[in-house]
């Protein structure tokens, strides 16, 4: 098995290959009867891509190619983080994960590909490249002549309002001002200030997907630009949360819908056959929803996710929606993953997920 990392503008990438095809069966005797058993799957390659290493806040991408038709999952197994993956085209199985500040990854971490076909599984194991281990520099600062130093200015700092500060939630900033700088912004009870990027020349842009550990309180939100020893700072002109009052979303318009599952909550205890998910978004959105089943296994096994039948349902005048599982059964510790989108028209909102467990 050859491991190539690979790197990008903006972000860390490795390659993890098979360097060789896995084995045929062997040929069936004259003998023997006619039916064969089908082939074990094979996993070709596992890419991953992050915007900032292995960062909290950083997005991983994972993609594998292998077997098509089949249910993928990666997971970095010592710090028991699991991504199902989809397959976007035939043998292309693709999926992201948001690093949280709990999770526990190393450079070192070993990486499982993991892809079922046809009722076989095949496993294949991978370390993450020493690239990883490089800490993402801050944008480097544009060099300015000393006979001439521009002032530092911050002429515009500006957030999409959301209306509520739930897991899951998408905080998006933007800044104008002074080129070649280094930009944050600091959010009330979050515990390290949001790094913006350069986009283009005096116009920084950024995120931060709100996770279950975060506690968002009162107070400004700040914005920061930094070159050099000097810095200069503007605060938010309007709040972050704004009510959702029928279709309206505050003055501002949004790119990005509101999506929130009101009940239940995340980690909650269900039965699958009687469950009922409520959540709210913008009045007449779509939302599509995906969830996967994975069921207990012993220890030392590793798990397959049944993905149920994918559905589509339509918020009411109010925002309001609402779906079940359908008929199913499940054992008592299933882990189910809510996988939900919503769109209307030009607007959409980026996959979000929750996690429930069938009750025992």
């Amino acid at each position: 098995m050859n491991v190539k990392p690979q790197r990008r503008a903006g972000a860390a990438a490795f390659l993890l290959a098979v360097a060789s095809a896995f084995g045929a069966l062997p040929a069936t005797a004259q003998t023997a009867p006619a039916v064969r058993l089908a082939a074990a799957p094979a996993i070709d390659a596992l890419e991953v891509n992050a915007d900032a290493g292995l960062q909290p806040g950083s997005v991983l991408e994972f993609s594998m190619r292998g077997t098509p038709n089949g249910i993928a999952r990666a997971e970095v197994r010592d710090a028991g983080v699991s991504v199902a993956l989809r397959e976007t085209r035939p043998g292309i199985y693709t999926g992201q994960y948001t690093v949280r500040r709990t999770d526990r990854l190393k450079p070192t971490s070993l990486v499982r590909g993991e892809l079922t076909v046809a009722g076989r599984t095949r496993n294949s194991d991978f370390r993450l490249p020493p690239s990883f281990a490089q800490a993402p520099a801050e944008p480097a600062l544009m060099p300015v002549p000393t006979t001439q130093v521009p002032t530092l200015h911050l002429d515009r700092f500006s957030a999409p309002s959301v209306d509520r500060l739930v897991p899951g939630t998408e905080l998006r900033f933007a800044i104008e001002g002074t080129p070649g700088a280094y930009a944050t912004v600091q959010v009330p009870g979050l515990p390290t200030p949001v790094q913006l990027r350069e986009q283009r020349p005096g116009h920084y842009a950024g995120q931060y997907v709100l996770r279950q550990q975060d506690a968002v309180g009162d107070g400004p939100v700040i914005a920061t630009l930094r070159a050099g020893e000097r810095t200069v700072t503007a605060q938010l002109a309007r709040p972050l949360v704004v009510a959702v009052p029928g279709n309206t979303m505050g003055a501002a318009p949004m790119s990005v819908l509101p999506l929130q599952v009101i009940s239940p909550g995340p980690n909650a205890a269900i039965d699958a056959s009687q469950v009922v998910v409520q959540g709210r978004t913008a009045p007449g959105a779509s939302v599509h929803v995906r969830v996967d089943a994975i069921a207990p296994v012993a220890v030392g096994r590793s798990a397959v996710a049944q993905t149920l039948p994918p559905q589509t349902v339509q918020a009411d005048a109010n925002g309001n929606f609402s779906f079940n599982f359908g008929p199913v059964r499940a054992q008592p510790g299933t882990r189910f993953e809510v996988n939900l989108s919503a769109a209307q028209g030009a607007q959409s909102t980026p996959e979000q997920r929750i996690v429930l467990f069938q009750r025992s």
